[in-house]
């Protein structure tokens, strides 16, 4: 397999089996269609994943975020219990997994006090960073083949494109994944495009209690610095296994409602791993041989026209990305 990363989906489905995938027990994700407070903080949130149009015109800055303050001291801290667990992003297409690693490497302990087991092979890449500056825990994240494999194993299957990294211009629509946490009771931001870790509030103002609180307003002042129509925001919160609550208080219709949509998950995610070129190519053919047959190939080709524009003047109206819509009003 290349060394290179492909673009994964902002989909529930993917990031709760690509964690599974790496070993991580008893975590999923859930899509949120609107940034309620009361609808996240009844999930009793672990983060969120927060997918946006990047603005490729927009120079950096080292000093100061446009919103909240970079928290260098938590990366350098020396005391283990202190330090956060941050990575520079070195290579494209990495975000979506590195924003859910900067939650799960975060919130990693014993879960009989509150932490997350991220099973063995995500604890050895934890222990070996732990005592690394940001840009090699970039550089140890992208060159991980494991993590890097089981990533790529949730791409789209496509023989049309390449794992190449591609370098888009200031006229391309770029998305990209950031991970906001409640880390030591402190909001913080983990974007591997910023220089730091990027805190919201007071330190010791977030408990997880009131997460849902304290986030959803940074998020609306992030969607607000852009245009009045843009929708292109998608996000995830990452939450306990509702399988495991639903067991727990005896709802049994929950927890069917909950292995139903991971079978559906699963169906999804083996669609995604299958190239349907060759099946596609050949059904082609015989609707074109019977279309020739007859005399109707030049009627069907112009009704085919049509509807492909249409749909095409549908969805830049309603502007898609890789994931539904976020209600942001």
């Amino acid at each position: 397999m290349s060394g290179g990363w492909n673009t994964i989906e902002s989909d529930a489905g993917v990031f709760t089996y690509l964690i599974d995938s790496l070993g991580v027990k008893n975590v999923q994700f859930e899509e949120l269609i609107s940034l309620d407070p009361d609808s996240l903080q009844a999930l009793n949130p672990l983060g969120v994943i927060f997918l946006f149009k990047y603005p490729t015109g927009e120079k950096p800055t080292t000093d100061k975020p446009l919103d909240g303050e970079f928290d260098f001291a938590a990366v350098d801290s020396q005391d283990d219990e202190e330090r956060l667990w941050f990575a520079a992003q070195t290579i494209q297409n990495a975000c979506g997994t590195q924003a859910l690693l900067s939650v799960l490497l975060n919130k990693a302990g014993d879960p009989e006090d509150g932490g997350i087991d991220i099973g063995p092979n995500l604890g050895d890449f934890k222990e070996f960073t732990g005592a690394f500056p940001a840009d090699l825990r970039g550089e140890a994240l992208s060159n991980s083949d494991l993590i890097r494999e089981t990533h790529n194993s949730f791409a789209r299957s496509s023989p049309f494109t390449s794992d190449a990294t591609r370098y888009a211009g200031e006229d391309d629509d770029v998305f990209h994944f950031i991970a906001y946490t409640s880390i030591n009771s402190t909001l913080y931001e983990l974007d591997g495009l910023q220089p730091a870790p990027i805190r919201h509030g007071d330190a010791g103002a977030c408990p997880s209690e009131i997460f849902a609180d304290a986030v959803v307003p940074v998020l609306q002042r992030r969607i607000e610095r852009y245009p009045a129509g843009e929708i292109r925001f998608n996000l995830l919160a990452m939450c306990e296994d509702l399988r495991v609550r639903a067991k727990e208080v005896g709802d049994a219709e929950g927890l069917e409602r909950e292995e139903a949509k991971r079978r559906e998950w699963r169906w999804e995610n083996a669609l995604r791993r299958h190239n349907f070129v060759g099946f596609i190519g050949e059904v082609m053919k015989g609707v074109t041989a019977q279309k020739l047959e007859e005399g109707s190939h030049e009627a069907w080709i112009e009704d085919a026209k049509k509807a492909t524009q249409k749909r095409v003047d549908d969805r830049k109206k309603k502007g898609e990305v890789g994931g539904d819509e976020m209600d942001v009003s």
